[in-house]
């Protein structure tokens, strides 16, 4: 009688679970069904799955189409059991994006900014493409405190380009030669210091532009500054600096890096939380932003959302417009 009226008092409140919760709870709890079965099932680790049933894991709605996919396989997920999901989004309800969601690598690069800031220091972030890298910039103005410029560089970028557009970001004159502009900045910076971050660095060409921003380092003494780019950044200052005397200037100036990985499983899922699809379209878009970045992502939910008119997507038109458009599998 004790161990029943315990096992009552450590009943959760299911009142904000999903549908996919309430079955699987019933599943293991009345059933008789072995987490690790579940968990193996699944692909994720027995304590996610304890988590998940009583309601303590960080983000079950990133579970839940992968639970769901689990109680087809078995046989308990019926008819009514997917009603209930699809009145989850009723007809003409609009889907608004994530204005932000804190990943792994957006802390790290949050992380370099504030430490290259804090301690004046020369730091570089690379990535692959579509990892989130100028997203996370454009975050860190709009929402951080620190005083920032975010240069974007291109590969018609020059050492007159770059400091004149450093220039316009502080808000200076941008007449004069090289040399003028790069004085003006320096003086500006040792009385108002900001971060200054150039990002898609890997495209810059030569080295008159990195030698341009290692003299303003070094002539401020009082700023931070953070170089990204593709992953072929840090190969080219970090491996080629062995041979390239004027690299190796660069590189003995960094004191903090950061190689990112891409989001997660989970991360993936926060984007597509919320969007009118069937578990298998959620699942194909969560396997692309694992494997294409955010960028990739976010065009694709817009794209279905075109195609779409806000109606239920499907897997199939998910691979449809991933073939015929968007070269998902490419």
């Amino acid at each position: 009688m004790a161990i029943a009226e315990r096992e009552l008092r450590q009943a959760p409140d299911m009142s904000d679970w999903s549908q996919e919760q309430k079955v699987l709870y019933s599943v293991i709890r009345n059933e008789g069904t072995k987490v690790g079965v579940v968990a193996d099932a699944v692909g994720k680790s027995h304590s996610a799955i304890s988590q998940y049933i009583s309601g303590n894991y960080s983000s079950p709605r990133a579970l839940d189409p992968a639970i769901r996919e689990y109680l087809i396989s078995i046989g308990r997920w019926q008819e009514e059991d997917e009603k209930h999901v699809e009145k989850l989004y009723p007809e003409g309800q609009e889907y608004i994006r994530p204005e932000w969601i804190n990943t792994r690598d957006s802390a790290r690069i949050l992380g370099v900014c504030q430490r290259c800031w804090e301690k004046n220091e020369f730091g570089m972030i690379t990535g692959d493409p579509g990892t989130g890298k100028t997203y996370a910039f454009e975050q860190i103005v709009q929402r951080s405190d620190l005083p920032s410029v975010v240069v974007t560089c291109d590969d018609t970028s020059s050492k007159k380009s770059v400091l004149v557009e450093i220039c316009e970001e502080l808000e200076l004159p941008t007449r004069g030669a090289s040399p003028t502009l790069l004085r003006r900045i320096v003086k500006h910076l040792k009385q108002y210091p900001h971060l200054l971050i150039f990002d898609e660095a890997d495209l810059l060409r030569g080295m008159a532009v990195y030698e341009a921003i290692r003299a303003i380092y070094d002539k401020t003494r009082c700023i931070g500054v953070v170089l990204c780019g593709n992953n072929n950044l840090a190969e080219r200052i970090l491996i080629s600096a062995e041979c390239r005397p004027e690299l190796a200037r660069l590189r003995d100036r960094i004191g903090y890096f950061q190689r990112l990985s891409g989001i997660s499983n989970e991360e993936a899922a926060q984007f597509v939380e919320g969007l009118n699809a069937s578990s298998g379209a959620k699942r194909l878009l969560v396997e692309i932003g694992i494997s294409r970045g955010i960028r990739q992502l976010t065009k694709a939910i817009s794209r279905l959302l075109d195609a779409t008119g806000g109606d239920r997507i499907t897997e199939d038109l998910v691979e449809e417009l991933g073939t015929i458009v968007l070269s998902f599998n490419a």
